[in-house]
C-alpha cells in the first residue's frame, strides 16, 4: 500500500512539472509581465541620460528658513522625478556660506552645484569652485533657448558662460510702512538723494524711541558702497585692481559714522551681534528697524516674518551723479570638480525650465530668466510678490550689468564690514581703517 502511494504522488508531481513548463512555452503570466512592463515605462519616464545607477549630489545655497522650506520642497520634487539622484543639501547665511564653500574648494571639496551671484561669480570661477557650462549648454543638458539676454550675460566671465541665472534683481530699501505712518513721515519715492534720505532717517527716529533705529548701520555693506561709488563714475574694482581713491571711502564711512552718532542706526555692538541674522529673525523683521537695502527679491521674504506692511524703493542718490543701478543676476554653477557634471545640469535645468519647480521657486531671486516660467507663475503672484516685480520693472531702464570682480573680490567685500565695524568700536578712526582697507586689500588683489 505504501509502495503504491509513493508511485501515485510521483506521478502527480511529474505531471505539475510538465504542465508548468507546458504552460510557460504557451501563455504569458500576466503579473510577471506587467511588472516588467511596469518597470520599462518608469525607465522610459526617466531623463535620457539617466543609466538607473544610483547618484548623490551636493548642493549648497545660502538664505532664511523661508528660502531653505522652498529649496527643500524643490529638491523633493525632483528627486520624485528622478528617483536615482538624491540631492544632499547644505546651506546657511549669506556671509556664512561664502566662507565655507570658499574653504571647501580650497580643500578640493566643494558641493557638485554652488550657489551663485554677480558679487561671487569671478572669485568664485578664479577659485576653481564653477566649471565652463558653454558645452553643456551646446549638448541640450540645459536650455537657455527662451532666457532673457541680460539674465545669459549675466552669467559670463570673459565671454564664457560659468552660471545659469535664477532670475535678476536690483538693490532697493525695503521699509516697513507702519512705522512711517506712526511717526508721520512720508513714504520714500523712487530717485530720492542722499539729503532725503538723511533727513528721512532723522525724522523717523524722533518716534521710535531707544530700542528701535531708523536704520540699520550700513556702512559695511559692499552692495551699497557699489553703488555710491558707480554714482560717482566708479566701482569697487577696475580690472584686478581697487576702482576708486582713499577720500571715496572716506565719504562713505564719514556718512555712516554721523549717523551713528546721531543715534539713527544701532551702536557697533547690537549691529554686530544682530546684522547677520536671516531675514525671519532680522531686525526689520522683529521692528528693530525700519528701514534696510536688500536686494528686491527678498521683499516678499521679509514680508512673511512679519504683519506691518513693507514697501520697496530705489537706492538714495548723489542729484550731482549718475543715476545708475547694477542689475544683480544670481544663479548656480557646477564644479570643476563634480564626478556627476550631466545629473547636475539636469538639476539646474530643472530648476530653470520645469513648470512644476517654477510652481515651487515662484521667482525666489526676482523675475525669472526664462519668459515661459515667468509666465507659468504671473497670474499667482502675491501682493508682495507684484510689488518686486513693478519695482525692478521701472527700475530696468536705469539698470547696468554688474561689474565684473577680480579673483580675491570676496575677501575685499568683507573688509568694508571689518574696517566699518573697527570704525564703529572707536577701535580706529576712519583714515586709519581707510589706509588699513587699501593696504590690506591691495595685498589681496596682488597675490
Amino acid at each position: 500500500m505504501a509502495k503504491r502511494k509513493g508511485i501515485v504522488v510521483l506521478f502527480a508531481l511529474l505531471m505539475v512539472f510538465l504542465a508548468a513548463c507546458s504552460g510557460g512555452n504557451t501563455s504569458s503570466n500576466p503579473g510577471t509581465d506587467t511588472q516588467s512592463d511596469t518597470s520599462s515605462d518608469t525607465e522610459t519616464n526617466k531623463s535620457d541620460d539617466q543609466s538607473g545607477a544610483s547618484v548623490e549630489l551636493r548642493v549648497a545655497w545660502w538664505g532664511g528658513q523661508a528660502r531653505h522650506d522652498m529649496m527643500n520642497a524643490l529638491f523633493d520634487k525632483f528627486e520624485e522625478k528622478y528617483p536615482h539622484i538624491t540631492v544632499v543639501r547644505e546651506f546657511g547665511t549669506e556671509n556664512q556660506f561664502v566662507e565655507k564653500v570658499t574653504t571647501q574648494a580650497a580643500g578640493g571639496n566643494a558641493p557638485d552645484v554652488v550657489q551663485t551671484s554677480s558679487f561671487f561669480l569671478n572669485d568664485f570661477v578664479a577659485r576653481n569652485i564653477h566649471m565652463e557650462l558653454d558645452a553643456l549648454v551646446d549638448s541640450g543638458d540645459i536650455d537657455l533657448s527662451d532666457f532673457i539676454v541680460h539674465d545669459v550675460d549675466g552669467g559670463k566671465v570673459d565671454g564664457k558662460l560659468y552660471m545659469i541665472s535664477l532670475g535678476h534683481n536690483i538693490t532697493g530699501i525695503i521699509h516697513n510702512t507702519e512705522m512711517f505712518n506712526k511717526a508721520g513721515v512720508p513714504l520714500p519715492q523712487n530717485g530720492w538723494t542722499w539729503d532725503e534720505y538723511i533727513q528721512t532717517l532723522k525724522d523717523l527716529q524722533k518716534s521710535l524711541g531707544s530700542e528701535a533705529w531708523a536704520s540699520e548701520d550700513e556702512g559695511g555693506t559692499y552692495r551699497g558702497l557699489d553703488m555710491f561709488l558707480m554714482q560717482r563714475g566708479k566701482s569697487m574694482f577696475n580690472g584686478n585692481q581697487l576702482g576708486f581713491e582713499k577720500q571715496d571711502l572716506i565719504d562713505w564711512y564719514s556718512i555712516w559714522d554721523e549717523l551713528r552718532k546721531a543715534g539713527v542706526v544701532p551702536p557697533a555692538s547690537i549691529q554686530a551681534e544682530e546684522g547677520d541674522k536671516p531675514q525671519e529673525q532680522s531686525m526689520l523683521a522683529r521692528g528693530r528697524v525700519a528701514m534696510v537695502s536688500k536686494s528686491s527679491n527678498q521683499l516678499k521674504i521679509f514680508q512673511k516674518a512679519m504683519k506691518d506692511e513693507l514697501r520697496i524703493v530705489s537706492y538714495p542718490t548723489d542729484p550731482n551723479g549718475k543715476k545708475v543701478f547694477p542689475l544683480i543676476v544670481p544663479g548656480m554653477g557646477i564644479s570643476p570638480n563634480s564626478k556627476h557634471p550631466k545629473e547636475a545640469a539636469q538639476l539646474i535645468n530643472f530648476i530653470v525650465n520645469d513648470e512644476d519647480a517654477a510652481k515651487i521657486f515662484r521667482g525666489e531671486h526676482g523675475p525669472q530668466a526664462s519668459k515661459k516660467m515667468q509666465a507659468v507663475i504671473y497670474d499667482s503672484l502675491s501682493e508682495p510678490e507684484k510689488l518686486e516685480y513693478a519695482f525692478v520693472d521701472e527700475m530696468m531702464p536705469f539698470t547696468m550689468p554688474y561689474p565684473a570682480m577680480p579673483g580675491g573680490s570676496t575677501s575685499v567685500q568683507k573688509l568694508v564690514l571689518t574696517e566699518n565695524e573697527a570704525i564703529a568700536f572707536g577701535i580706529k578712526s576712519i583714515e586709519q581703517a581707510v589706509d588699513d582697507f587699501f593696504s590690506q586689500a591691495e595685498q589681496i588683489l596682488n597675490r
